[in-house]
């Protein structure tokens, strides 16, 4: 009897710690230690205008990332082979203040996908230097531009613009997604879930050693 309740209780805490392993091993190859998780959405561009517009865009991907969004900050990462304008406005300032410009409206980008939903809107003015307004939430310039995005905002857009306001803007977006926790937990989890591992051994080799009765 001792030797079958020692044997069960050494395969379940190896259950439990390959668990807590696993998890911590999943946590880890996601946002790394320092709990940050960079998940490409797709390729946004204008051929003929001044500015694109993104209204909306989908975290669907094969990576396996949390889904309440309120438990991470996010950033939009966007590059470009040029230097950019990129800025976070609300829906209606951004739109008043492209009015006459010509740009590309993009209504959803899927980057499990690659699917873009985009309209055209024509016109024929260039815009004031954007990075003089200051409407914008956030704003950066570059080849490579990070700025903050605000969490279930659905008023909220990004504008991608050349920096020297040229037509013909093309760029990569990618979400950064930092849960500020995550980095702590995953170490948590894989060093509790060794040590319940040890443990497992240890008690299934005393089981094994155990007398059959006792």
């Amino acid at each position: 009897m001792k030797r079958f309740v020692l044997g069960l209780l050494g395969a379940l805490l190896g259950i439990v710690g390959l668990g807590l392993l696993g998890a911590g091993t999943v946590l880890l190859a996601v946002f790394g230690t320092d709990g940050q998780a960079r998940v490409p959405i797709g390729s946004v561009s204008s051929d003929k205008g001044r500015a694109v517009v993104v209204r909306d865009f989908q975290i669907d991907t094969d990576t396996p990332v949390p889904v309440e969004e309120n438990w991470f900050d996010l950033q939009l990462e966007v590059t470009g082979q040029q230097p950019l304008f990129v800025g976070v406005a609300q829906k209606a300032d951004a739109v008043d203040y492209l009015r006459g410009v010509p740009y590309e409206l993009v209504t959803d980008v899927n980057g499990a996908t690659d699917r873009v939903e985009s309209t055209t809107i024509p016109g024929d003015r260039v815009p004031e230097d954007a990075a003089a307004q200051s409407f914008w939430s956030d704003q950066q310039s570059g080849q490579d531009a990070t700025v903050a995005w605000p969490v279930s905002n659905a008023d909220t857009t990004l504008v991608v613009m050349n920096e020297d306001s040229s037509r013909g803007v093309q760029a990569q977006v990618a979400v950064l997604a930092t849960i500020t926790w995550a980095g702590a937990a995953a170490i948590g989890l894989v060093v509790g879930g060794l040590v319940v591992i040890g443990v497992a051994i240890g008690v299934l080799v005393v089981a094994f050693r155990a007398g059959p009765a006792g």
